[in-house]
């Protein structure tokens, strides 16, 4: 998808998607950035991101299923402060605040409230709406896991 093309505007933006895949170790949904494809066919997605590719994913990634199982058990803080660079939290607060209502819980139960009433609380949760944070910081280190593989096999190339 593309946004901003037009006369006098700036040049168009690709936006990028994002996938889900199972994580063997925890059973939860990680998230994957991936670029724009319209011509592939959902089973191809499918097999993109299936389980039978995981030998894959290892041998391009090494010790990304403990490194993504270590991040997902420690705590926020130690992933905040610890395990992160002040850029790597913007960066992921930046992603957060881009797809959760800038980051305003009270954006979030505006929109609610217009889609489902005043009494918005008993269809739905904030929860259900909005993302926690914590994803974020976890995807961005994984994205900062996977750069630093990349850049060591570079260097020996």
């Amino acid at each position: 998808m593309t946004v901003g093309a037009g006369a006098g505007l700036l040049p168009p933006i690709a936006l990028l998607h994002f996938y889900f895949y199972s994580d063997s170790i925890g059973d939860k949904p990680v998230q994957i950035l991936s670029s724009p494809d319209t011509q592939r066919a959902e089973d191809q997605n499918q097999q993109e991101l299936s389980i039978s590719d995981r030998p894959a994913h290892k041998d391009k990634y090494p010790f990304i299923e403990e490194f993504s199982e270590f991040i997902s058990s420690v705590s926020i803080e130690s992933l905040k402060y610890k395990l992160m660079t002040q850029q790597q939290r913007s960066i992921a607060e930046a992603f957060w605040a881009a797809e959760n209502y800038g980051g305003d819980s009270r954006k979030c139960e505006k929109r609610l409230e217009e889609i489902y009433g005043k009494d918005w609380y008993t269809v739905t949760k904030l929860s259900d709406h909005m993302a926690e944070l914590r994803e974020y910081y976890e995807y961005v280190l994984i994205l900062e896991h996977q750069r630093q593989w990349e850049n060591s096999k570079n260097a020996l190339t």
